[in-house]
């Protein structure tokens, strides 16, 4: 299940692109892109510019558009090395390298997940199972985003599933301040992906 989110770049934006890449022409003509991340992950949306890095087996060095409210990035940078998407990408994405994620699970109601849909300003397609996106071993309970509301003004909210460790249906919808850590060891763009305040370091 993808993320809803969607960019479509003007003419002059697709112009603008195309002529700062090594390969002119890998760019859609409708300039139409959609996020290919899991319905609810944290952080920028990021689209494959050159399909035919689908015909190579990964690690690719491919280009990668990024966006989120405050504009959009081209990038040439690596894929995962055991998937198609971005190196570092957010776990939960159906990588064979989320070994090392916890494996702690909950089930959130119909009505809950019609909630999360239906909040304005949402950009995923709410899900109703949901993982923990904390390392395995972590300490205190288990979190799962649930939700991005992305305002045009630029300010956004996080809405996260939580839910001790021994109830699995006794979880809740929160709202909880996004972690404020950046750095080169965290994910795809330098950002933690989790709450404030979370167990273990910023990237698991």
């Amino acid at each position: 299940m993808t993320c809803l989110a969607s960019l479509t770049l003007s003419t002059q934006e697709l112009h603008a692109l195309d002529a700062g890449m090594e390969i002119p022409g890998l760019l859609e003509e409708d300039g139409f892109y959609r996020c290919a991340l899991r319905g609810s992950h944290f952080g920028r949306h990021v689209a494959l510019v050159d399909h035919l890095a689908w015909d190579e087996d990964p690690p690719v060095l491919t280009y990668w558009l990024w966006w989120d409210t405050a504009g959009h990035t081209l990038a040439h940078a690596s894929s995962c090395p055991n998937c198609h998407l971005p190196e570092d990408h957010p776990a939960g994405s159906g990588c064979t390298a989320d070994t090392h994620q916890c494996t702690a699970k909950t089930v959130i109601t119909a009505t809950d997940r019609a909630v999360l849909e239906d909040l304005d300003d949402a950009v995923h397609q709410a899900e109703t199972d949901h993982r923990c996106a904390y390392q395995a071993g972590h300490e205190g309970e288990h979190v799962s985003l649930a939700q991005s509301q992305d305002r045009p003004d630029g300010t956004s909210t996080a809405w996260w599933v939580t839910w001790p460790a021994r109830h699995t249906a006794s979880y809740r919808l929160a709202v909880l301040p996004e972690c404020p850590a950046t750095g080169a060891d965290h994910n795809d763009d330098g950002l933690c992906l989790h709450p404030e305040g979370h167990p273990g370091n910023h990237k698991w």
